[in-house]
């Protein structure tokens, strides 16, 4: 069976909501904390919370409104009826925090979508409300995402399974390298060069429908062996 995983900001919505939220309601520290974070000297946990702990004063209510400003990809919905007419299951798996992740899907009218995302929190402190972010998703040994997008995949999936990863950014570094098939757009892309990792080119998701459909119509759809390989040693490990 193949199996559809994808990645949300900057693929499912065009724009890096994560990003931007922060941006705007982060006192112009988001910035800094991201660069640190890129520079290697704090891990995806860290910077995550760096960046809610500098957020001044916002309410579930102001970020609603902030985030429902934001579109999917216009050709989303339609690859999701795409892949629900042939039996094919697609979950979205996010580095950032399920709060827009949940309203942009839903609103959308693709809440029945599977979905895994870190979590925030509103709380009040001393009248302010603060933002709280957990981690459900994490890997114990290793850091370098909030989420662990590999591990949720391959968890989600059968050893028979042929996983399908579309993503853009560095959070998706780590799957694509467990993925049958990969589609890629933006950084993602000289990434999968550099590790030889081969790799569809899209920019919205009528492309990826567009070149699964002539995936679907091979007699038999093959693994790709490094990632087998790869899923295998990591089944072992565990």
């Amino acid at each position: 069976m193949l199996r559809v995983f994808c990645d949300f900001d900057g693929t499912i919505a065009p724009v890096d909501v994560g990003n931007q939220m922060f941006r705007a309601f982060a006192d112009g520290r988001a910035v800094e904390i991201v660069q640190q974070y890129l520079a290697g000297t704090i891990n995806a946990r860290q910077c995550l919370t760096a960046e809610c702990a500098a957020v001044n004063n916002c309410s579930a209510e102001e970020l609603a409104r902030f985030v429902d400003q934001f579109s999917l990809d216009p050709h989303f919905a339609e690859f999701v009826r795409f892949c629900t007419a042939r039996g094919i299951p697609l979950a979205v798996l996010s580095d950032g925090l399920d709060f827009y992740v949940e309203r942009l899907l839903r609103r959308e009218g693709l809440g029945h979508l599977p979905w895994y995302a870190n979590r925030l929190e509103f709380k009040i402190e001393n009248e302010r409300t603060v933002w709280v972010p957990s981690f459900p998703y994490t890997d114990s040994e290793c850091d370098r995402c909030a989420h662990c997008k590999r591990n949720t995949m391959v968890t989600q999936s059968a050893e028979e399974d042929v996983l399908v990863y579309v993503g853009n950014g560095f959070s998706d570094r780590c799957p694509v390298r467990y993925a049958d098939i990969v589609f890629a757009k933006g950084e993602l892309i000289p990434y999968c060069q550099e590790q030889n990792i081969t790799y569809h080119p899209f920019r919205h998701f009528g492309d990826v429908r567009e070149r699964m459909e002539v995936i679907l119509q091979r007699k038999r759809i093959r693994h790709r062996r490094e990632a087998a390989m790869a899923r295998r040693e990591l089944f072992m490990q565990g």
